[in-house]
């Protein structure tokens, strides 16, 4: 079989993997296992990630995929959590594209394997740990020199046998090149198709060795502006106004309780006010429903407001929450930031010494700071909150005398904000890191190394444009008093207002207050703005210490190879503290209200690991190696634990090698699980009453979290046909079962179970309340964070890569697949899915597999409901040519389609029937398959000198996010085509 020949087979065979997706890079020298596993250190010793040991073989022993740095360069990516993206095992949850204003990660990069969950994943840098860029205890990836990275690890399996708590999903390792010697410099810039989404990136990094090579000092940085894309509306698929909306009151025979539309806004507020609710007097002879659909226009005139195609009323006074089709209000997601902006810098620095023969110090330096802004809509009211008395100053006279005519004591209003200006989230996240270590060759195979590591992050939020609930409440209430608009509650009871009612509201508290008009858009007065608006702060300064020391050396000599050990103990410190307004401390503001906190654990660990080769060129058994690990953790927070891992590596001929390990993986609680506090105002239902109204929620930590724990198993093959040198294929399968997860009840599970509960009660000691039976009043509801929930995914994860000399060049094929075949949340209620009495599904209960669910966030009966977005398939391939002084890549990139939301039930789904109030219209989204092309040319190259001309066209085909998931970032490309070019050099 010709060469070409086989290279257009292998091309066949791997766009036959579901998207096909390029492999871990590696060194062309390098074959079979060596170009899936591991990069080779000085002396042919491999320093394979997952293990303590330095090794001359080349197998790790959890599944581990090696990207080095000629991939990162060649997809002309600016960020490390940019490139992981494209890696179908990685979940893009949290990152510049797919965090808005409305998070404290605003313009951070975390990355999230399995869809596990950030804090999940562990990071580690030259394998070592990362100080926390938040409380939570997630890295921001961002504050790593990308112009210094070698190659990046992925360990997709438990480690934390070898590396301590977090380290559930697997593990990133990110490698610095400490052996640069010269300059090196890249600098590019980007822009959509549409002219924004602008991005400059500027990076240098400069190594030389001094004193005959004994020492070796490198210094590097980045600096990278992104513009963003402010505009929600910037494109077509978000202009549409795509969204979720249910039918209120009366639908129509067989339709289900929602649908998915273009032209989606919301039915229970208008830009100048909508009023939704009536409080009716006692006096019979009420026509509740006499102010049914006015809105307010310009300068407050009542005007009637058109529901749009999806709602019918029959009688009532309050209006239900939700969407409506039709153009005729407010886009749910008008005001947000599409992209968030974000501008950040770092600078790395590292110097080695050889003191003595074997013996080497270390010390190194980092510095990092990345920034994000952002906006989302202005506070708004759907329900509630705006309560308006029909003495107010400011309500149209027509509209007081409908209420006085039908014994109307006050409505609600429902109303976005504008005025006030989009909520603004200024994120500033500076990270100072630095270590200083040794190792030293003890002679006999035996070596020692340890460091000590101080890092500390301070991370500043500030959000502008909140409401001060209290003064909004006092500002509300106007009246009129001897021609004059005040505020009621300033006035002394038995105050008479110009409409003849007797003031009895004074309040102490009220002193300043600034009466507002909310009657129309722009109505309200700049001093009544700044009366009722406030920002939030809130810092937090996490710190972290770790002091390790590790011996590793060869026991004995088996017929397989050397028995080799590792052991050895660690100490880490990990501290935070918060401090915020005092506003926020006072829960004064509609959401969020940080408060102060400052705590910290300390652990303790000892580990040790063991690899014994059996077996070694034998018939039947090219190979056999038996490895294990174990580590005991005493939290001061939490006490003690164990870790440990087993593994199995069995080459039957030297072109199959199978492996499998077994783990107990541990998650640690953080810091901000354990001593965070917020507390925010939510729309919930009071079950006593039936009514739906603002209360307050806080969230709260709890000192007595254990430690998550997870069960994984791994089961893989890796083929390496010597009948086809340059082929390796590879799929490991994996199973994660983490109990004890920690997470908590909501807030609206809580009253619900609460108002259920008969005998010894336990929902119930998480609300405060007051009053019985109907009159039932909840002053509160506390949201407590316990270990009750539990997550299990199952799947299997392929990759392929081919290289092979070809016309004077070389071509490359390379890809990985992910399949996940379960991604089941239990969030520990044990509720099974319950029916109603003709057995119409009601609820799937607590328990939902989430695999194959793409729909993500999505905008359910006027709440934000969050999924985790877990295609069945993600996939990337490529195919590349080098030719001097070329070279050209094609890369494709598939999300697969899937459920829009597993909570619901569609045509085609188990339980459907268009009654249930879970049910849609198409629970269905399809699949994305995108075209990205890249290619470089050298203009310079002469020895070690090297400039070189690059190009990057991501989404070729200009592909939207498919319908109706417009909204989802991360898996779906919302800029649309994106062009970068730039210049590398080396001298």
């Amino acid at each position: 079989m010709g060469i070409n020949t086989r290279a257009m087979l292998l091309a066949t065979a791997l766009c036959m993997i579901p998207g096909a997706a390029y492999a871990q890079a590696a060194d062309p020298a390098q074959d079979g296992a060596a170009q899936e596993e591991a990069e080779q250190g000085e002396g042919g010793t491999i320093i394979v990630t997952g293990s303590r040991i330095s090794r001359r073989d080349v197998e790790a022993p959890t599944p581990t995929k090696v990207l080095g740095s000629e991939v990162l360069e060649s997809r002309g990516s600016t960020s490390i959590g940019e490139f992981l993206s494209e890696v179908p095992s990685f979940r893009s949850t949290q990152g510049p594209s797919t965090n808005t204003a409305a998070t404290l990660g605003t313009g951070q990069f975390s990355p999230d394997l399995r869809a596990l969950g950030v804090i999940r994943t562990l990071t580690l840098v030259d394998s070592r740990r990362f100080v926390p860029s938040a409380a939570t205890g997630q890295v921001d990836l961002n504050l790593i020199p990308q112009i210094l990275v070698e190659r990046i690890d992925v360990v997709t399996g438990g480690a934390s046998a070898a590396y301590g708590s977090d380290a559930v999903s697997g593990v990133v390792n990110v490698i610095l090149n400490k052996r640069l010697d010269g300059f090196k410099g890249d600098a590019s810039m980007g822009i959509s198709d549409r002219g924004d989404a602008r991005e400059t990136r500027v990076s240098l990094a400069f190594g030389t060795p001094f004193d005959d090579g004994r020492g070796h000092f490198i210094i590097g940085g980045d600096y990278v502006k992104s513009n963003g894309i402010n505009d929600i509306f910037a494109r077509d698929s978000f202009a549409d106004q795509p969204g979720l909306i249910s039918y209120v009151g009366a639908r129509p025979a067989n339709a289900p309780s929602r649908i998915y539309a273009t032209g989606v806004t919301f039915i229970n507020m208008a830009y100048g006010g909508l009023i939704t609710g009536v409080n009716a007097d006692t006096n019979a002879g009420n026509g509740a429903d006499v102010l049914r659909g006015i809105q307010f226009g310009p300068g407050g005139a009542p005007t009637a407001f058109n529901y749009g195609n999806f709602a019918t009323y029959g009688t009532g006074s309050t209006l239900a929450s939700g969407f409506t089709g039709g153009n005729v209000g407010l886009f749910p997601q008008d005001g947000w930031t599409m992209i968030v902006p974000t501008t950040r810098r770092t600078v790395f620095g590292h110097l080695d010494y050889e003191l003595s023969p074997g013996l080497n110090l270390f010390v190194e330096a980092g510095y990092g700071r990345s920034a994000g802004y952002g906006n989302s809509p202005p506070v708004r009211d759907q329900a509630g909150a705006a309560t308006i008395l029909r003495d107010n100053a400011y309500l149209a006279s027509s509209i007081r005398d409908i209420m006085v005519t039908n014994n109307i004591a006050s409505f609600t209003l429902g109303r976005p904000y504008n005025d006030f200006g989009g909520i603004a989230r200024d994120n500033q996240n500076t990270t100072e890191r630095f270590v200083a270590g040794f190792d030293y060759d003890i002679g006999g195979g035996w070596k020692i190394d340890g460091y000590y590591q101080y890092g500390r992050n301070v991370l500043n939020a500030n959000v502008a444009n909140l409401r001060i609930e209290n003064n909004f409440r006092f500002a509300v209430d106007a009246v009129n008093v001897n021609g004059q608009i005040v505020c009621a509650a300033t006035q002394a009871n038995g105050t008479v207002t110009n409409t003849g009612q007797i003031l009895n509201r004074f309040n102490s508290a009220a002193s300043g207050c600034v009466p507002i008009n909310l009657f129309g858009q722009g109505s309200p007065s700049a001093s009544a703005i700044d009366y009722v608006t406030g920002d939030v702060f809130y810092q937090v300064t996490t710190r972290q210490q770790v002091a390790s020391l590790a011996v590793q050396g060869e026991l004995m000599k088996l017929p397989g190879g050397t028995l080799a050990v590792a052991f050895g103990g660690e100490w880490r410190r990990e501290e935070a503290k918060a401090i915020s307004d005092v506003i926020s401390q006072a829960n004064g503001f509609n959401y969020s209200n940080p408060k102060p906190y400052a705590g910290g654990y300390d652990v303790k660990e000892v580990f040790g690991e063991v690899v014994a080769p059996l077996l070694r060129d034998m018939p039947f058994a090219n190979y056999l190696e038996l490895n294990g690990a174990v580590r005991y953790t005493d939290y001061s927070s939490s006490g003690g634990v164990t870790t440990w891992k087993l593994g199995a590596i069995y080459a039957p001929v030297s072109d199959l090698r199978l492996r499998v390990t077994r783990s107990r993986d541990i998650r640690a609680p953080n810091n901000a699980e354990l001593f965070a506090t917020t507390a925010s105002f939510a729309q919930l239902r009071n079950p006593y009453s039936g009514v739906t109204t603002q209360i307050t929620a806080i969230n709260q930590p709890s000192p007595n979290l254990k430690p998550e724990v997870a069960d994984t198993l791994t089961v893989g093959a890796v083929f390496t046909p010597s009948f086809f040198r340059g082929l390796t294929l590879s799929a490991d399968y994996f199973d994660i079962n983490i109990s004890g997860a920690i997470s908590s009840f909501s807030a609206q599970s809580i009253l619900d179970n609460c108002f259920a509960e008969t005998g010894t009660p336990y929902f119930c000691n998480f609300v405060n309340r007051s009053g019985t039976g109907a009159a039932t009043v909840i002053n509160s509801v506390s949201v407590q964070l316990l270990n009750i929930a539990g997550v299990r995914t199952r799947g299997v994860d392929f990759s392929a890569s081919y290289r092979t000399r070809l016309g004077g060049g070389e071509l490359t094929l390379r890809g990985m697949a992910s399949y996940v075949k379960d991604l089941i949340f239990d969030d520990g209620t044990g509720a099974a899915p319950r029916f109603n009495a003709a057995g119409v599904i009601q609820s799937l209960g607590g328990r939902i597999d989430r695999a194959g669910s793409v729909g993500g966030t999505a905008f359910t009966a006027g709440q934000q409901t969050s999924a985790t977005n877990t295609p069945t398939w993600t996939a990337t391939g490529s195919i590349a040519y080098a030719a001097e002084p070329f070279m050209v890549s094609l890369q494709g990139r598939y999300v697969g389609g899937g459920k829009f939301d597993a909570t619901l039930v569609g045509p085609g789904d188990q339980y459907y029937d268009p009654a249930s109030p879970i049910s849609i219209g198409n629970n269905r989204v399809d699949g994305r398959f995108y075209l990205d092309l890249s290619g470089s040319i050298d203009v310079v190259k002469d020895g070690n000198r090297k400039l070189q001309f690059y190009f990057n066209v991501n989404n070729l085909t200009d592909r939207d996010p498919p319908f109706p998931v417009v909204a989802i970032a991360g898996m779906y490309d919302r800029i649309g085509r994106y062009y970068r070019a730039g210049l590398r050099f080396t001298y």
